[in-house]
């Protein structure tokens, strides 16, 4: 099984033809999205449809350097590359509204994240997997070997800029926020585990530090935000992401490159994987523009 990472259409084999041709007949009828999608992706140019399958070809080759790093290089292709997403400039020299917009957009992510961890430990029999999910929603909701939960690490932050914690537990998140947790509940709720998997953790690369050795033009932020945050609160939770999304990301990618070699699921979660970066690209605004709003009001 496939499915398109423009509009998620589902199809029942992994050919990579059969992905070509769907864009080429979407392209053909002018369709903005996949339109969009290509000319970010593929090519800019108008191409023949043979033309287009070689570059898909290429495009979904991972046989040189393995199945994880190439999720590593089309994640920082997407993120940091020239025109990286507006949230990672917005970090390069963050402001206390861009925490603010930061903390409240990402309390709901986590509390999804919490649920899609435990879908995904639910829905497998692989015990090293279950094993690995239970210790993300350890570290996540309740905190591990005496260190604090992340999403208390998360609302301090917000309390040290003026942000209260009632006022970030009682928020409605914003629209592209919503979208992107109404995909991510469906795939780790619906889908097979693997493909939510991938869905999810391969977004911890976005605090990954070894990013610039992916291709990366920036870092999630500058490394001197460490020694001297806007205060020790933010230090501390983004000390705490930095440290941690690194392996976590990388272990992740360990087990789903493993088990999607084992299970035939390759082009399958390839696929998942640039699919979920795009909501992903789309929640990362969602901060931005939150910080905006809060810049606005006070």
């Amino acid at each position: 099984m496939n499915l398109c990472p423009a509009c998620g259409e589902k199809f029942l084999d992994d050919e990579i033809s059969t992905i070509s041709s769907h864009f080429y007949s979407m392209a053909l009828s002018s369709d903005p999205t996949h339109i969009m999608w290509l000319n970010r992706n593929i090519s800019k140019t108008k191409m023949q449809q043979y033309a287009l399958n070689d570059k898909f070809t290429e495009f979904y080759d991972f046989s040189k350097e393995g199945l994880s790093m190439w999720i590593k290089k089309r994640f920082v292709a997407r993120f940091f590359n020239d025109d990286p997403n507006v949230f990672v400039l917005d970090m390069q020299q963050p402001s206390v509204y861009t925490i603010m917009g930061y903390v409240t957009e990402h309390y709901h992510f986590l509390k999804q994240w919490v649920k899609s961890c435990a879908y995904i430990l639910g829905r497998t029999d692989f015990s090293e997997i279950q094993k690995y999910e239970f210790d993300n929603i350890s570290e996540e909701y309740f905190g591990k070997d005496g260190q604090p939960a992340h999403v208390d690490l998360l609302l301090q932050m917000g309390e040290s800029v003026g942000l209260k914690k009632g006022e970030v537990i009682s928020s409605v998140p914003l629209e592209k926020t919503v979208r992107a947790l109404k995909y991510w509940n469906h795939v780790c709720s619906s889908e097979h585990w693997l493909d939510a998997m991938v869905s999810i953790h391969s977004l911890e690369l976005i605090a990954d530090k070894n990013v610039k050795d992916y291709g990366a033009k920036y870092a999630y932020f500058k490394p001197e935000i460490l020694n001297d945050g806007i205060t020790k609160e933010v230090v501390q939770f983004l000390k705490a992401g930095y440290e941690a999304d690194q392996y976590h990301s990388g272990d992740a990618l360990k087990l789903i490159e493993k088990y999607a070699g084992q299970l035939k699921m390759e082009r399958e979660v390839q696929s998942y994987f640039l699919r979920s970066m795009d909501f992903f690209y789309g929640y990362l605004e969602a901060r931005h523009e939150r910080g905006k709003m809060y810049e606005d009001k006070l």
